[in-house]
């Protein structure tokens, strides 16, 4: 399960652990589900720190003039 401390790296190779897991090791029915538990909560805190840096991803843009101007990157279309 994703800790509060738990980097996005960690918590991506940990979710590769727990689909390899699932996929080789002939887990039971309950560990199964005990593991899937775990990814779909590892999932979501990747997609969420996915979601959290790209609100602060900027895009540098230089008008006609020449002046650069910063556009969230929400708000350039990409």
């Amino acid at each position: 399960m994703p800790k509060k401390k738990q980097t996005f790296e960690q918590a991506l190779a940990r979710l590769e652990e727990v689909i390899d897991i699932m996929e080789t090791d002939s887990p039971s029915l309950g560990e199964l589900f005990e593991l899937y538990k775990e990814g779909v909560e590892l999932t979501a805190f990747c997609v969420n720190t996915l979601n959290d840096v790209e609100k602060e991803v900027t895009v540098l843009r230089q008008t006609a003039e020449g002046v650069f101007v910063q556009t969230p990157l929400e708000a350039a279309g990409g």
